[in-house]
């Protein structure tokens, strides 16, 4: 008990805090396939329908974004819970069986995975914002089992994207809450009409372990492979979509008989060209966030409904209060609402975020908290 909670310490203080400003979603765990393509097809089940609606109000105005996806499992995937342990093997009479890693079938033992693949839906808009921006994207994973206690997968991502300037809108723009992918060459307020679409590729992986007293999982992806153009109105060269880099953790705890806790950190750096608040010419190089979060899970749920809970924070300057509803194997409601610590201090963290997901899930095979310890999936 005390090594877990002394893992649990060094994952919430060894990242620290980062600065500067961007404007996603607090509920990165979510929307999986716009953080790490490899994520695709990472949940208890074979298919999964989700959407999340997030309102955004900072000091300057408002936005709105929505991010809806599709996901779905082709392979051999249930073992105990949601994880896939099982094995392609030979018996005596050379037939194919399958077979749990423990038990030894002959010599020849071939890991089980699954592929995976889905789409994602992503768009930010309002109507006196001059800048708006929809991305449809779509993605494949490879998920490999070479060992019982041990998994790690591999994705990719090629996305279409779609912004438009319309100053004849209005005028309010703030780039804490506006979506990424686009450079709006702000300047004196003009009547401006533009439009620009470009194709993106991404790449990323996962490794992870599990037992039953912790289970961790490590992360990362590469987002602009080859630096799209993104000026709206293409009148610099310059400006294109430099790399996103991000990266992500998850430890699973047991906090007693009948609670479990998950604890995860999500990293974020942009190499956009945004404009800086600072000054008229200052464009920022080096866009970062960074999230970490508790969740609170009961292991030994009695009913078919089930309530979880978080607390979430971004760069340590914000909280966030997380509620996860569950009703049976089929529904899930996720809600977040993000307040500003010290806002007046910090200038780049004015935002509130309310946000809410609705997640429906085809041949779930747990509900959440049963076989806690044994699970791997909690996305």
């Amino acid at each position: 008990m005390r090594m877990s909670k002394l893992l649990l310490v060094i994952f919430l203080l060894s990242t620290g805090p980062v600065f500067s400003q961007n404007a996603r979603f607090s509920q990165l765990g979510t929307s999986t396939q716009m953080f790490n393509p490899s994520l695709t097809g990472r949940f208890d089940g074979q298919g999964r329908f989700g959407a999340l609606y997030s309102y955004q109000d900072s000091r300057f105005g408002t936005m709105n974004h929505f991010n809806g996806f599709v996901e779905y499992k082709f392979g051999r995937y249930r073992s105990s819970g949601d994880e896939d342990y099982s094995y392609v093997a030979k018996n005596s009479e050379g037939k194919k069986v399958v077979a749990e890693a423990k038990d030894k079938i002959n010599d020849v033992l071939k890991p089980a995975g699954y592929w995976a693949v889905g789409v994602n839906y992503y768009q930010y808009e309002q109507g006196d914002a001059p800048l708006s921006g929809q991305f449809i994207s779509a993605s494949v994973a490879r998920h490999f089992y070479p060992r019982r206690n041990k998994y790690w997968g591999v994705g990719g991502q090629v996305t279409y994207a779609m912004g438009k300037v319309d100053e004849t809108k209005g005028h309010k723009y703030d780039r804490e809450i506006t979506g990424d992918g686009f450079v709006y060459p702000q300047g004196i307020p003009t009547n401006r009409i533009g439009d620009k679409d470009y194709v993106d590729f991404n790449i990323g992986g996962y490794y992870g372990m599990v037992t039953e007293p912790v289970a961790l999982e490590i992360g990362g992806s590469l987002y602009h492979l080859f630096y799209p153009k993104s000026d709206v109105f293409d009148k610099d060269s310059e400006k294109k979509l430099r790399h996103r880099v991000t990266a992500h953790s998850m430890l699973r705890l047991r906090l007693s008989d009948k609670w479990g806790i998950v604890q995860k950190n999500f990293y974020w750096q942009e190499g956009l060209y945004l404009r800086s608040r600072v000054g008229v010419n200052n464009d920022s190089m080096h866009i970062q966030d960074f999230w970490a979060g508790l969740e609170f899970y009961k292991t030994q749920p009695a009913s078919k409904i089930n309530l979880s809970f978080g607390l979430y924070t971004r760069s340590f300057r914000t909280v966030m209060p997380y509620l996860n509803l569950y009703l049976g194997k089929v529904v899930n409601v996720r809600a977040s609402y993000e307040q500003p610590l010290n806002f007046g201090k910090f200038n780049a963290y004015t935002a509130k975020r309310a946000e809410i997901a609705l997640l429906l899930s085809y041949k779930r095979n747990t509900n959440p908290g049963t076989e806690f310890y044994s699970k791997v999936n909690f996305w």
